[in-house]
């Protein structure tokens, strides 16, 4: 499920690089980095340029152009946008600071607008701060469309319990499949994080930088730990907080991933149940009447407005697990159980558009639309429809209240049209060190998954936060402290460092 910088984007849930196993070549070199070296070698062939204009907000806007494939020309390009916030003060200006806010999939060009209440004003006074939407995404020409109702698919019930709500779960899941292939299979082979870290290098030398500092949050960690692999020499600076696993492949990172989630959401039922949440009755548990509404909403899904899909389970869950994000919206996660409880599903039905970033119109981004094609092409395997179901016993084990929605979204990568492509093995040289952050509070990417980034990564620092939520810059004063002293000075530290608390 997607997972993005929940600080300025309230959606959630993991988008994940998966590793390809190096098969060692007679000479030594492994094919996977001869591969690379091609890779690499096609990439810096390739030139764009940037001519900027003046646009809302004081920021600089262009676009740049690379090609669908670098090795094969003739395919086309993608335009991808970029928008530039200056450094305050010019005069003691770092460099640039490249900026993406994970996903796979969530538009990027309005963090560098944000970058005041993102970033320390340490940071904004020293660095151009630089956002681009990567291939496929947001404002990118083309970009990944898939459908335009996400209700017709997600608010189907992710639990079926006969073979009609069985079938129609399967058929959900084609449905949506064969939409994206009409509207964008000319360019969905081409979409996949390499390709993005490749656009980086060119983005990188557009900007007229050797050497450039990077910061992702969630999914951007996969993203920066691939570039940096690829090109380790022009990396000043990287900065991965919330980093995912790059050692697991496709499937055990969504069992572990659900199993963060189930944490938290028993994280939530202790605070429940200490303090009283007002969706339990007088001697429940919080597992007891989480349990009691979400078996009314299978049986009986509550109606919303005309044309609007149902508050059933599969709603709920989604809304559930966004609310999980960060212990900051269990106040609403709380309120929307609580309303559902008295037959009113329009506050689960609110964090269900949240996540898919539907707005008072009824419209939605394509954030999903790119999360899909952007993770389904990055798999390491494929599955069958029948070895998705087959993965309801492990999924139960470690996540027996929300495993559904795993379900429901391998579903959609087991029915995809384009062969998967895997990631690279991660392991990155860098002159300094990559500053890694994890939390032990993180649903979406839990620490045990951070922790391998950093081993995997072979040279790096991890900074912990006991923050229950997914991504802690800007709100752990700890972790801000050292990303930014790290950001302007280059200052190393302790392999592992363990915040006391987030004041």
């Amino acid at each position: 499920m997607q997972a993005t910088f929940d600080h300025m984007v309230r959606r959630a849930w993991l988008g994940i690089l998966l590793l390809v196993t190096a098969i060692a070549c007679s000479d030594g070199v492994s094919t996977e980095s001869k591969s690379n070296q091609q890779r690499i070698a096609a990439v810096r062939e390739w030139s764009s340029s940037l001519e900027w204009e003046d646009c809302a907000g004081g920021l600089e806007c262009a676009s740049f152009q690379v090609p669908l494939d670098y090795e094969n020309l003739s395919l086309g390009t993608f335009t991808l946008p970029v928008t530039r916030r200056l450094a305050n003060i010019q005069e003691q200006r770092i460099g640039t600071l490249l900026i993406n806010p994970g996903g796979p999939g969530v538009a990027a060009l309005d963090f560098a607008g944000y970058a005041d209440q993102i970033f320390s004003a340490s940071i904004i006074d020293r660095f151009d701060i630089v956002a681009w939407d990567p291939r496929g995404v947001g404002q990118s020409d083309p970009h990944i469309d898939c459908v335009d109702n996400m209700d017709d698919y997600f608010g189907l019930d992710p639990s079926p319990d006969d073979a009609t709500e069985t079938e129609l779960l399967i058929s959900g899941a084609q449905e949506f499949v064969s939409s994206c292939m009409t509207r964008s299979s000319g360019f969905l082979p081409y979409v996949s994080t390499i390709d993005a870290a490749n656009d980086i290098d060119v983005l990188r030398r557009a900007l007229n930088e050797e050497h450039i500092s990077y910061m992702g949050f969630s999914y951007g960690t996969s993203l920066g730990a691939t570039w940096a692999t690829l090109f380790p020499e022009t990396v000043r600076a990287a900065v991965l907080d919330a980093a995912v696993d790059p050692t697991r492949g496709y499937v055990d990172d969504l069992i572990l991933q659900a199993g963060g989630f189930e944490d938290s959401l028993n994280a939530f039922f202790t605070k429940c149940d200490v303090s009283g949440c007002s969706f339990m009755k007088v001697g429940e548990t919080a597992e007891d009447a989480f349990d009691r509404i979400l078996l009314s909403l299978d049986k009986n899904p509550i109606a919303n407005e005309v044309g609007r899909t149902f508050t059933n389970q599969g709603v709920a869950q989604t809304g559930i697990a966004g609310a999980l994000y960060g212990d900051y919206q269990w106040p609403q996660l709380e309120n929307a159980l609580s309303a559902a409880d008295l037959g009113d599903g329009q506050p689960l039905l609110i964090l269900f558009d949240e996540y898919f970033g539907r707005n008072s119109a009824g419209q939605t981004d394509n954030s999903i639309d790119a999360y899909f094609g952007i993770s389904c092409l990055d798999r390491d395997q494929n599955l069958t429809t029948d070895q998705v179901f087959d993965l309801t016993d492990e999924l139960t084990a470690v996540a027996p209240r929300l495993w559904p929605g795993w379900i429901q979204e391998m579903l959609i990568c087991a029915n995809w049209e384009v062969k998967p492509q895997g990631g690279i093995t991660v392991s990155a040289e860098t002159e300094h060190r990559i500053v890694v952050i994890g939390s032990t509070g993180d649903a979406a990417t839990p620490l045990e998954g951070t922790r391998n980034m950093v081993a995997a990564l072979g040279q790096a620092r991890l900074v912990i936060s006991p923050l229950e939520q997914h991504t802690t810059y800007g709100t752990d004063t700890c972790v801000t402290e050292i990303v930014d002293e790290y950001l302007l000075n280059l200052t190393d530290g302790p392999d592992i460092t363990t915040c006391d608390s987030g004041a």
